[in-house]
């Protein structure tokens, strides 16, 4: 430690850095307790995405159907094997302990096609099961699986693929998963949690790593009274400058929000923890930018959206995109409409490429959804994107 450096300025960067991975911790266990998830197999919601209407569920998704597997390959490597999926979107999201974006599956990265990958750690014995090797930082990690459904005639279909996703190899062990608890979390007891997740310090984090030690980060420190409460005063500084970052970094033009560069492998992020950490209190999991993006406005009563040809969200050939009412909390309640998003597929687009979308109480012609008036939070999917023009775009207004 620089001695010029005080503990309060490391435990400020070193909740920064640690905050995505606690998030991560709560979100897991959160999920091993709804779902009754564990790690190296496969776990699926069965539930269709419509049914998640009126449930506590922020921003659920009511195109895809959804699932994952939790890994650890501290014992050993884990190989999965998916099945070639061609006639709809399907996305395989890699997730590590730091919450980087670190490997995709699924119609754009590998154009759907099935296969083996085995997940390992560095120096691990490959087993010979003809996979793709795929190297993992942590030993802890997720992948997050998204299929696409158009309704419920295709649901036997999605279950095939949904079984048809297996782990074929995996250790008959794997490490204990820290429980989450909160006041931990936002304690000097934080760095627990770092500890028990990492197996070894990051090569290219050395020195970051380095000043960590002084409050217990990879070290057995003892701090004393009056360093803990400096240490504490670091966190709660930490937490509440993450907070304010948050409103002006995901802050667009015509009153919303979105978060296009907040997410993806560590090389993109590019030792920026700052913006790891807002991804993490913007929404956990988030895609990278090539992948999927996020754009979502809270506006009051009836109104519209006129999206002009030349503002509609920039895609690739394969890409798409939905936009999807909720309350003001962003969860979608139970109208007699059924009135809840609109896809693609769905929209109606005039003779010059733009398109309406009309909210209201009552129903209309075109692209209507349904709002009672109140609060309404509005959000846009928008897949495949060009990466390039996305990080510069915001939907129009809402008037």
């Amino acid at each position: 430690m620089n001695d010029q450096e005080s503990m309060k300025q490391i435990a400020y960067d070193a909740f920064v850095y640690a905050y995505p991975m606690l998030e991560q911790v709560k979100t897991i266990n959160g999920m091993m307790e709804f779902m009754g998830s564990g790690f190296n197999r496969a776990n699926f919601n069965p539930k269709l995405p419509w049914e998640n209407v009126g449930m506590p569920i922020v921003a659920p998704n009511l195109t895809s159907m959804t699932g994952g597997i939790l890994l650890s390959t501290t014992y050993g490597p884990v190989t999965i094997e998916i099945p070639e999926v061609k006639d709809r979107y399907i996305v395989y999201q890699c997730i590590d302990a730091f919450t980087h974006n670190f490997y995709y599956m699924g119609t754009r990265a590998n154009h759907g096609d099935g296969g083996r990958f085995t997940f390992h750690n560095k120096g691990q014995q490959l087993p010979d099961l003809n996979a793709t090797p795929i190297e993992m930082e942590s030993d802890h990690g997720g992948i997050v699986i998204r299929i696409d459904i158009a309704d419920a005639s295709e649901e036997a279909l999605v279950h095939r693929i949904q079984d048809a996703i297996t782990v074929i190899d995996a250790p008959a062990k794997h490490r204990e998963y820290p429980p989450y608890d909160k006041e931990k979390a936002f304690s000097p007891d934080f760095v627990e949690y770092v500890n028990s997740l990492l197996n070894e310090v990051p090569e290219t984090e050395t020195a970051l790593f380095g000043r960590f030690a002084s409050i217990g980060i990879f070290s057995d420190v003892a701090l004393t009274e009056e360093e803990r409460k400096e240490v504490q005063a670091g966190i709660d500084a930490a937490f509440i400058n993450i907070k304010a970052k948050s409103k002006t970094a995901t802050a667009l033009g015509n009153g919303g929000i979105g978060a296009t560069t907040l997410f993806g492998t560590r090389e993109f992020l590019d030792n920026n923890y700052m913006n790891r950490a807002i991804g993490a209190h913007f929404g956990l999991w988030g895609n990278s930018k090539e992948e999927a993006n996020y754009f979502a406005g809270f506006f009051e009563g009836e109104g519209e959206i006129v999206f002009k040809k030349e503002e509609l969200p920039p895609l690739t050939d394969i890409g798409f995109w939905s936009i999807t009412a909720h309350n003001e909390k962003m969860l979608v309640e139970v109208n007699e409409y059924d009135s809840y998003v609109i896809t693609t597929e769905q929209m109606k687009f005039g003779e010059d490429g733009s398109i309406t979308f009309k909210f209201s109480s009552h129903p209309e012609d075109g692209n209507w959804l349904y709002t009672p008036g109140d609060t309404m939070g509005i959000l846009i999917r928008a897949y495949q994107a060009d990466a390039e023009k996305i990080a510069d775009y915001a939907p129009p207004p809402f008037q």
